[in-house]
């Protein structure tokens, strides 16, 4: 089974002066640079209110990515707010072929699926690196294309499983507003957005960096 996958055009790109250059993780299968799966912590205003994971799957020619991400906010015992979205990514020889979402807003739901998708199309799932020389965006919460503006705002040190490491803190700007941080090989380490209520909402590694775990290969 070959151990790379394309993943559209090979991006490469400086980043900030006397920054280290980021490696095109764009042209490298996912299960490389992770393992089987990603698994962040989520906050709001500094408190655990729920988790984020990955899960990567080759066969073939073929990359299923499914992504689970659960948030709760308690008011003393009883739940004030609950959000949970789920997304399926079907790739095939570096292209996205179809996504499906659901995403539940505190009881509101909302299903999307799509296909016909270009090369180079990614959607905001972050856990591709190529998606940083994209001008625009799939956003996998209401299903359309969003323009934006993805730029490099320094290094800093950021918490793994393996300790303090050094990435870069990617700033988005446009129709979205993000703040994503890989590290030099490419892998997605940390994330940081405001809430619609103005809360700060940061994802915090548990597993990002790989290393010894069963892979998702068949």
């Amino acid at each position: 089974m070959p151990r790379r996958i394309l993943f559209g055009q090979l991006v490469a790109f400086m980043l900030v002066t006397a920054s280290p250059v980021l490696a095109d993780a764009s042209a490298v299968s996912p299960i490389e640079l992770y393992g089987a799966e990603i698994q962040f912590d989520v906050y709001r205003n500094g408190d655990l209110v729920g988790f984020h994971q990955v899960r990567f799957n080759e066969n073939g020619a073929r990359l299923t990515v499914t992504s689970d991400f659960q948030l709760q906010v308690k008011l003393l015992f009883f739940s004030a707010y609950r959000f949970a979205y789920r997304s399926r990514e079907t790739w095939r020889h570096g292209v996205l072929e179809e996504l499906e979402a659901e995403v539940d807003d505190n009881g509101e739901l909302v299903r999307i699926s799509e296909a016909g998708f270009r090369p180079g199309d990614y959607p905001t799932t972050h856990w591709s690196a190529g998606v940083l020389a994209r001008e625009r965006v799939f956003n996998t919460l209401i299903g359309r294309f969003n323009d934006v503006r993805i730029q490099p705002a320094g290094v800093e040190m950021v918490s793994t499983e393996n300790g303090e490491i050094s990435a870069t803190r990617f700033v988005y700007s446009g129709e979205l507003q993000n703040e994503v941080w890989y590290d030099q090989q490419g892998r997605w380490v940390k994330m940081r957005f405001k809430g619609n209520d103005g809360s700060l909402i940061d994802y915090e590694c548990v597993r990002c960096q790989g290393g010894e775990q069963e892979t998702a290969r068949r």
